[in-house]
C-alpha cells in the first residue's frame, strides 16, 4: 500500500513539475519512462517511452534506453516488430545501431539453428504466404477418366509431408478445400519447351491478403500422349504440395524437391524422390514465420519475416533472381513473368513490369492466371497515373472475379482522378464488407477531412472504434485524437 502511495505521489509531483515548467507531454512521458527504467520496471518504462515517441520525442539517449527495454524483455512478435522499426527507420543513432546489431545476431543464431534451408525463395510478391489453421484440407476435381494411381500417388505425397512435418491434412469431398487438385487433358503447345514437360503447376487464390485456396492443376499426359507414371505423379505432387503450403519459389539444389529442373530428367527419370533435410527444415521454418497472407486471424508464429528473410531489398533481390531462373527454364509458362513483374513493381520499374505482364498475358490459358495478370497490370498503370488503362484492366479483372482488392484499387483510382463521391461509395462498400480493416476507415475519414467535413470524419472513426474497441490505442489513430473525443 505504501509503495503505491509513493508512486502516485511521484506521478503527481512530475505532473505538477511539468505544468510549472511548461514541459510538453512528450517530456513528461520521458520522465516517467526514466523513473520506471531506474526502478527496473521494464514494461512500464517501455510503455511511457513509446508514448513519448508518439508525441515526437527523438532524444537519442531515450531511444537507446527504449531499445534496452525491448532486448531485455521476452522477444515476442510485437517486440521483434519494434526492433525492426528502429533498425530500419529514418533515424540513425546508437539506438538504431544497437537494434540492428541485435537483430543481426539473432538472424545468425536462427540460421545456425536451421542451417539446412532455402527459405529465402519462399515469398510471393515479397510476402509470406501460408496456412494458419489446421488441418489443411484438400479435395479433387475433374476425376472422371483419371487413372486411379494419379489420385493414390497424390494422397501418398500428402501422407509423406504429414509424416515428416507437424502439419495435418484432411481430404474433403465438398469442393470447399484449402488445396484444390484439378486434372486436365494436355495440350502439347502448353506443355513443351525444348525437351522439358510440365506435369503440374500451382496458382494461389488471394483476395486482400486473405488466402482463399491453392489450386494445383495436374496434367494427365505428356505431349506425345503418354500418361505420366506413378512415380512421376508422386514426385510432382511432393513438389506442388509444397507450393500449395505457401512456398512460392524454388531451390537451386538439384537434390531438393523444389528444384526447378534444368532438363527433362524430372519426367524421364522414373526414380521415386525423397524429401531432403533441407525440404523439411524449410517447411518448418516457413510455418514459424508470421504470414502476410493467410486464412485465419488467429496468428500462430514465432518470428517476423525480417529475421528470416532480411529487409525488403534482400527479399526482392532474391525474387528477381528466382523469377529469371524460372523464365529461363520454363519460358512458355506465365508464372515466371508474373513474379518478375511483381519484383519490378517493388523497384518502381513500372514500364518494365508492364512488358513482363504483357508477355505473361500472351501465355495465360486460365481465368485464374488472367485475373492475376489483369490486377497487376491495373496496379502498374495506377502507379504511372495512366488511369484509363488502370480502369480497363480493373474491369477485365472484375469480369473474372469481383474481389475486395479490386474495389480498393478502384477507390484509390477514383481519388487520384478527383472523383471524390465515387471513391466515397467504394470505401463505404468496403467498410460494410470489412469493418475491421483500419485502412478503409482511415482513407474514408481523410477524404471527409479534406472536404472540411469533420463531423462525418468523426462519425466514421467513432464507428470503427465502436466495432473494434481493442483498436483504441492503435498508433495509426493518434493523429485523429481531437476527432475521437
Amino acid at each position: 500500500m505504501k509503495s503505491r502511495v509513493v508512486v502516485y505521489t511521484i506521478l503527481l509531483f512530475l505532473l505538477i513539475f511539468a505544468v510549472c515548467f511548461k514541459y510538453n507531454a512528450d517530456t513528461l512521458f520521458a520522465l516517467l519512462g526514466n523513473y520506471y527504467y531506474k526502478h527496473n520496471n521494464i514494461s512500464k518504462a517501455q510503455l511511457f517511452y513509446e508514448k513519448s515517441f508518439r508525441l515526437g520525442n527523438k532524444d537519442a539517449d531515450l531511444r537507446e534506453m527504449y531499445v534496452n527495454t525491448i532486448i531485455t524483455s521476452p522477444l515476442t512478435i510485437d517486440a521483434q516488430d519494434k526492433l525492426v522499426q528502429i533498425a530500419e527507420g529514418d533515424i540513425v543513432d546508437a539506438a538504431s545501431i544497437k537494434a540492428k546489431n541485435f537483430l543481426y545476431d539473432l538472424k545468425r543464431e536462427l540460421h545456425r539453428k536451421y542451417s539446412m534451408n532455402y527459405i529465402k525463395q519462399a515469398p510471393y510478391n515479397q510476402k509470406i504466404v501460408r496456412w494458419n489453421k489446421l488441418p489443411i484440407t484438400y479435395s479433387f476435381k475433374n476425376q472422371s477418366g483419371v487413372p486411379p494411381e494419379f489420385k493414390q500417388e497424390i494422397q501418398n505425397a500428402f501422407s509423406e509431408w504429414e509424416k515428416l512435418s507437424s502439419l495435418m491434412f484432411t481430404e474433403v469431398h465438398n469442393g470447399n478445400a484449402n488445396i484444390l487438385i484439378e486434372f486436365h487433358q494436355n495440350k502439347s503447345e502448353d506443355l513443351e519447351y525444348g525437351k522439358k514437360y510440365v506435369v503440374a503447376y500451382t496458382v494461389p487464390q488471394v483476395n486482400a491478403n486473405k488466402l482463399e485456396n491453392m489450386k494445383i492443376n495436374f496434367y494427365l499426359q505428356d505431349p506425345e500422349g503418354h500418361y505420366f507414371t506413378a512415380n512421376q505423379v508422386y514426385n510432382t505432387a511432393l513438389h506442388e504440395i509444397f507450393h500449395a503450403l505457401g512456398f512460392m519459389g524454388h531451390s537451386y539444389d538439384p537434390e531438393n524437391i523444389m528444384y526447378l529442373s534444368k532438363d527433362s530428367k524430372s519426367t524421364i527419370n522414373d526414380d521415386r524422390k525423397k524429401l531432403t533435410e533441407a525440404d523439411i527444415e524449410t517447411l518448418k521454418l516457413l510455418y514459424k514465420i508470421r504470414p502476410d497472407i493467410t486464412n485465419s486471424n488467429d496468428l500462430k508464429s514465432e518470428y517476423v519475416p525480417y529475421l528470416i528473410l532480411g529487409d525488403n531489398e534482400e527479399v526482392n533481390t532474391s525474387k528477381v533472381k528466382e523469377a529469371k531462373i524460372y523464365i529461363y527454364h520454363a519460358p512458355t509458362l506465365p508464372s515466371g513473368y508474373i513474379d518478375l513483374a511483381e519484383s519490378l513493381v517493388a523497384e518502381k520499374r513500372y514500364p518494365d513490369a508492364i512488358r513482363s505482364l504483357e508477355k505473361a498475358l500472351s501465355l495465360a490459358d486460365t481465368d485464374e492466371i488472367k485475373y492475376i495478370i489483369y490486377y497487376n497490370l491495373a496496379v502498374s498503370y495506377f502507379y504511372i497515373n495512366h488511369f484509363e488503362m488502370t480502369m480497363d484492366y480493373i474491369n477485365k479483372a472484375m469480369s473474372i472475379k469481383n474481389s475486395e482488392e479490386l474495389h480498393f484499387l478502384l477507390a484509390e483510382t477514383f481519388i487520384k482522378q478527383g472523383k471524390t463521391e465515387a471513391a466515397i461509395k467504394e470505401y463505404e462498400k468496403l467498410i460494410v464488407f470489412k469493418p475491421d480493416n483500419i485502412d478503409y476507415t482511415i482513407n474514408l475519414a481523410n477524404i471527409y477531412i479534406k472536404k472540411y467535413n469533420y463531423l462525418k470524419a468523426r462519425k466514421i472513426l467513432k464507428n470503427y472504434l465502436r466495432i473494434n474497441p481493442k483498436e483504441k490505442d492503435n498508433v495509426r489513430l493518434h493523429p485523429y485524437g481531437a476527432l475521437l473525443f
